[in-house]
C-alpha cells in the first residue's frame, strides 16, 4: 500500500486471540493511537490500554477514535462491531481477530440470541462473512499500515441543512441518516440559534460530540424525567438525540408533551442503526404527524467511497435489497414455501423485510434468522418476487421436573417463550409438555398488504404443524385493534394478557393459540376459560377494551386451582400479577366468613387500586420486595389456619 489515504481499512488477523495480540505490540508501539479493543479475554497485555467488553461497547457512541482492535475469536457480537466502527474516524484501521480455522466453530455470541443455552456452530454467519471478505479482497494477515493523510472534507451539505432546518416552520422536523454524517454535529450548531434549549437522548456519554459543537448552556434532561418533571420553565427547542433508541411510546410522550407545550422539536436519528431500522421508525413514529424530513448523505466522519462503512454495510444488510412494489404481479399466482436454511440470499431478503416493516428489527434478529436453532423461515412469492416472509420456532416437549420448576417461578430456561409464560404466569402446565409452534415474525411488503397473504402464509404454517405432529401454534403479539382482528380472523383463540405494558411498544403483551389436535383444542379452551374468569379482576389493574369479549363471570367461588396457585405464591415465587384473581379470591372469601383470618396488608393493597406505594408507607415497608414477602406470610398463616381447622 502506497501514497496517502484517508479510507479507513479493514485487517483481519486469524488465529489464537492473545497470540494474536501480542503479536500486535510493534504495530501499536509505532502507530501513536487509540486502539480502543474490543475483547472478551482475560490477562491482556499491558500495551492495550482501552479495552472493553463487547457489551460495553455502546458507552463509546458519541466519541471518536483512531485505529481499534475486535476480537472476535471467541464470538462474533455484530451489534458491538457495527457501533465501533461508527466511532472510527477517517485513515483508521480496524483489525479484526477471527479463529484460525471456521470449520465447526462455535460462536459464544450465540449463548445471547439463540434459544438454547449452550454457542452452537454459525455455518451460515460465516459463509456471508468469508464472501464479504471474498468480495472485497481482504486478505488474511495482510498488515502493511497506510500512509494516512487526513484530508478536510467540505462541510457544503451540512451548512445546507443547517440553513434549511432554520427556515423551517414544521413543529417537528426529523434529521436523518446513516452514522458518521454529521447528525449530531449540526444538532449542536443549530442550538447557538434559540435560546432556551433542552436535550433529552437514551444515553447522556453519547453527546460527547453534540456538546462539543453546541453553545454552553443547552441542558441535557433524560426522557423519563423530562416526561415526569417537564421543563421547568420556557424552553424554545426540545432536541431529542438518536430517537430511535427511546421506547417508542416514551417518544410518544415526549413529542406530545412538546406540542403541549408549543414547544418545537428537533429529532435526530441514524437510519439502518444497529439498534433497528430507520425505516421501522418511521413507520411507527410519524403516522398523522406534522413533520418536516431533513437527510444527510455525505460522510463527516471517514471519507466518501470509504471501505470499511461499505465492508460494513454488506455485513449489516444496509441498503443491500429494494423491496420492489410490483403492483403488476396482483393477479400472479403466489408460492408459499419454507426457505432452505442454506438458502443465504432467501434469509437475507427477508431479514430486509423484516426490518422495513417492524420497529423492533435489530441485528440479533439477523444472527437468528441466519443460524438459530428450533426455527424454520417461510416465504410467499410471486414470480420469483419475495412479497411475504414469517419466521416460526417449534417450542414445548419440556420435562415434567422443568415445567414444575418453570410453574413455581425457580427456573426460567431460555426459549419456549409462550409454553414457558403460559405455565408461569397462566398456570398452565399442559402448555409446556405438548409440542407447538411459536409464530416469531410475519410480514408483507407494501404493495400486497391487505389481500389476505399473510392469512395465507398462517394457514401453510398451521397445515404444517399438523404434519408435523404439533398440538397448536402460539403467537404473542402487542394488542392493538389492527393485530387483534388479524390473528382472530386467523383462527386465534386469546387466551392470556399480560399484566403490564411493554416498555418498548408501550401496549399489552397477548398470546393466542390456535389449536391442532384435540389435547391442544382442550388446552386452549381451558386457558380461555380461565381468562374470561379471571377478567371479573384483571380488568381492575389491565386497561383494555375486552369487555365485549368477555362476559364477566360470576363465579369466582375459591377452588382448588385457586389454592393451587397461591401455594406457588406464598411458598414458591410464582409472581404476584400471575396469582392476582386468586388473591383477589381469597380476599373476598375471607371477608364472607364470619370468623375470617386477618389479612390486613392484602385487603389494603387490593381495596387501593395496588397502590404499591401507599401500602409501603401504611405499614412501614422497605419496598416491593418487602410488600410482597409480608403477603406472602399472610398467606401463609391463612393456610396453617385452615389446615389446623381441617
Amino acid at each position: 500500500m502506497s501514497g496517502p489515504d484517508s479510507t479507513r481499512k479493514l485487517w483481519v488477523l486469524k488465529g489464537e486471540a492473545t497470540q494474536l495480540l501480542n503479536q500486535l505490540r510493534d504495530t501499536i508501539n509505532q502507530h501513536q493511537a487509540d486502539w480502543i479493543t474490543i475483547t472478551t479475554q482475560n490477562n491482556l497485555p499491558p500495551f492495550l490500554t482501552k479495552t472493553f467488553l463487547p457489551n460495553q461497547t455502546k458507552s463509546l457512541l458519541g466519541r471518536e477514535f483512531l485505529h481499534a482492535i475486535f476480537d472476535a475469536t471467541q464470538g462474533f457480537n455484530l451489534d458491538a462491531f457495527a457501533m465501533l466502527v461508527g466511532t472510527l474516524v477517517k485513515g483508521s484501521i480496524l483489525i479484526l481477530l477471527l479463529p484460525e480455522d471456521f470449520n465447526h466453530w462455535c460462536d459464544q455470541d450465540s449463548i445471547r440470541w439463540n434459544e438454547n443455552s449452550q454457542a452452537i456452530e454459525v455455518p451460515n454467519f460465516v459463509k456471508h462473512l468469508e464472501q464479504i471478505l471474498k468480495d472485497f479482497d481482504i486478505e488474511s494477515n495482510q498488515r502493511d499500515f497506510p500512509n494516512i493523510q487526513t484530508a478536510q472534507l467540505s462541510l457544503t451539505e451540512q451548512q445546507t441543512i443547517l440553513e434549511r432546518l432554520l427556515i423551517s416552520d414544521a413543529p417537528i422536523k426529523v434529521l436523518m441518516a446513516k452514522r458518521g454524517r454529521g447528525k449530531s454535529a449540526l444538532a449542536g450548531l443549530f442550538s447557538h440559534y434559540h435560546q432556551s434549549i433542552i436535550i433529552t437522548a437514551p444515553n447522556k456519554s453519547a453527546l460527547t460530540t453534540f456538546f462539543h459543537f453546541a453553545k454552553s448552556s443547552v441542558k441535557f434532561v433524560a426522557p423519563d424525567e423530562l416526561i415526569e418533571v417537564g421543563f421547568g420553565g420556557h424552553v424554545d427547542y426540545l432536541i431529542i438525540d438518536e430517537a430511535a433508541m427511546i421506547p417508542l411510546p416514551m417518544l410518544e410522550n415526549l413529542l406530545q408533551f412538546a406540542s403541549e407545550n408549543n414547544c418545537p422539536v428537533l429529532l435526530t436519528t441514524t437510519m439502518e442503526g444497529y439498534e433497528g431500522t430507520g425505516q421501522g421508525f418511521l413507520l411507527q413514529l410519524f403516522k398523522n404527524k406534522s413533520c418536516e424530513f431533513f437527510y444527510l448523505t455525505n460522510p463527516i466522519r471517514w471519507q466518501a467511497g470509504d471501505q470499511l462503512e461499505a465492508i460494513t454495510d454488506c455485513l449489516l444488510l444496509n441498503g443491500l435489497f429494494c423491496q420492489k412494489q410490483d403492483r403488476h404481479l396482483i393477479n400472479q399466482s403466489i408460492e408459499y414455501n419454507r426457505v432452505s436454511r442454506n438458502n443465504i440470499t432467501a434469509l437475507k431478503q427477508i431479514f430486509y423485510l423484516l426490518k422495513t416493516a417492524h420497529y423492533q428489527t435489530t441485528l440479533i434478529d439477523l444472527r437468528r434468522i441466519f443460524d438459530a436453532n428450533n426455527q424454520t423461515v417461510w416465504q410467499a412469492k410471486q414470480e420469483n418476487h419475495l412479497i411475504a416472509g414469517a419466521i416460526t420456532i417449534d417450542e414445548g416437549q419440556l420435562s415434567d421436573s422443568l415445567i414444575e420448576a418453570v410453574w413455581q417461578g425457580t427456573r426460567r430456561p431460555k426459549g419456549n417463550l409462550v409454553a414457558q409464560s403460559l405455565v408461569a404466569h397462566a398456570g398452565e402446565k399442559l402448555a409446556a409438555k405438548l409440542a407447538s409452534v411459536r409464530i416469531n415474525r410475519i410480514a408483507v411488503t407494501e404493495s400486497h398488504r391487505r389481500q389476505h397473504i399473510a392469512q395465507q402464509l398462517v394457514e401453510r404454517i398451521y397445515q404444517h404443524g399438523a404434519i408435523q405432529g404439533k398440538d397448536f401454534i402460539s403467537v404473542s403479539y402487542a394488542f392493538n385493534q389492527a393485530n387483534d382482528q388479524f390473528w382472530s380472523a386467523c383462527g386465534f383463540v386469546l387466551v392470556h394478557v399480560g399484566s403490564r405494558k411493554e416498555t418498548s411498544s408501550g401496549s399489552y403483551s397477548v398470546m393466542a393459540l390456535k389449536p391442532i389436535t384435540k389435547q391442544g383444542l382442550s388446552l386452549t379452551m381451558q386457558l380461555n376459560k380461565k381468562l374470561q374468569r379471571n377478567w371479573y379482576w384483571l380488568k381492575n389493574i389491565i386497561d383494555l377494551p375486552l369487555a365485549d369479549r368477555f362476559q364477566l363471570n360470576s363465579d369466582q367461588q375459591l377452588t382448588h386451582q385457586d389454592l393451587d396457585e397461591l401455594r406457588g405464591f406464598c411458598y414458591y415465587h410464582r409472581p404476584y400479577e400471575a396469582t392476582y384473581a386468586a388473591l383477589c379470591r381469597l380476599n373476598q372469601f375471607n371477608n364472607h366468613q364470619q370468623n375470617a383470618f386477618n389479612l390486613p396488608i392484602l385487603k389494603s393493597l387490593l381495596q387501593d387500586d395496588n397502590k404499591l406505594i401507599h401500602v409501603i408507607k401504611q405499614y412501614q415497608l422497605t419496598g416491593k420486595a418487602a410488600l410482597m414477602q409480608a403477603i406472602k406470610y399472610e398467606v401463609k398463616q391463612w393456610f396453617n389456619n385452615v389446615d389446623n381447622k381441617a
